[in-house]
């Protein structure tokens, strides 16, 4: 009896955190099927009478908030800033994790610093920078501001990722023949296949939840992005649709949801077997 209830008192308080964490979800998505003389009844209620796709509708119709545009500039500048992330970050963790230089553990400060200079410190030269080089308000600019804040910390991430990997798999593989650029992409990113797709799942989550930079950066909806967009429905316009508002929280976290949905498999895969199994 005691036994159990160590064993199971944990699992209690994870359900427990769960329904906290995950009840405001359910009730967002539960309300955005109902029609508005639903949603506000003296008694709340996740029981849906009438359930109905109009504030959906309402969400990505032209006469509402239209978010269809909104949600492809920001899956646009998340998906490019996450693969320009994965890019330099797979290959100067590298540099990082597998050498030993002058000023190695500099530059690996550096990276962690660096992430002390975001926000409102970068905002005015970014925009001056930007301005000159005319890339204000498009997704370009975007990307690469993303870019700033994820690949310091998705390199040094990766170098430890790297680190873990023993030196003798390389070894071999050049003995037999490879060179080193074949034993980097055939030997070694396999086994690091994890750190890979948790920096890339990071930089997708960083530049999807972006709002700040997006909002000094982009007027135009041919680069405004869904966080801005929301913000906007807060305003006169939104409130004549509450349950338009909710659809539309719905539909911007679907993609996050998605894409974590589908890389989690591999992620576990990854942790479970990676560089042990070889």
């Amino acid at each position: 009896m005691r036994r159990f209830r160590s064993m199971g008192l944990p699992y209690v308080a994870l359900a427990l955190i769960m329904v906290f964490t995950l009840f405001p979800f359910f009730w967002l998505v539960f309300n955005s099927f109902k029609p508005s003389r639903e949603i506000f009844t003296a008694r709340p209620t996740l029981r849906i009478q009438n359930p109905t796709l109009e504030n959906y509708q309402w969400a990505l119709g032209p006469k509402g908030a239209n978010l269809g545009r909104y949600l492809v500039n920001s899956i646009v500048a998340a998906a490019l800033a996450a693969l320009m992330t994965v890019a330099f970050a797979t290959t100067g963790g590298y540099a990082l994790g597998r050498f030993f230089f002058p000023g190695r553990e500099s530059i690996a400060i550096f990276l962690i610093l660096s992430q002390m200079f975001q926000g409102p410190l970068i905002m005015v030269p970014w925009y001056k920078m930007a301005s000159s080089l005319g890339i204000i308000n498009t997704r370009l600019v975007l990307v690469l501001i993303y870019g700033t804040a994820t690949i310091p910390t998705c390199a040094w991430l990766m170098s430890g990722f790297y680190s873990a990997v023993p030196k003798d798999l390389e070894e071999a593989a050049m003995i037999d023949g490879c060179s080193p650029f074949m034993a980097f992409f055939r030997v070694i990113l396999p086994l690091v296949l994890p750190g890979i797709v948790a920096t890339g799942l990071y930089s997708f989550i960083i530049s999807w939840n972006d709002y700040q930079y997006a909002l000094i950066l982009t007027t135009s909806d041919f680069a405004k992005t869904v966080q801005v967009g929301l913000a906007e429905l807060m305003g006169f316009f939104g409130k004549t649709s509450w349950g338009g508002i909710m659809a539309s929280g719905v539909l911007s976290s679907l993609p996050v949801v998605i894409l974590f949905v589908v890389v989690q498999r591999y992620l576990v895969e990854g942790l479970t077997s990676g560089a042990v199994k070889s």
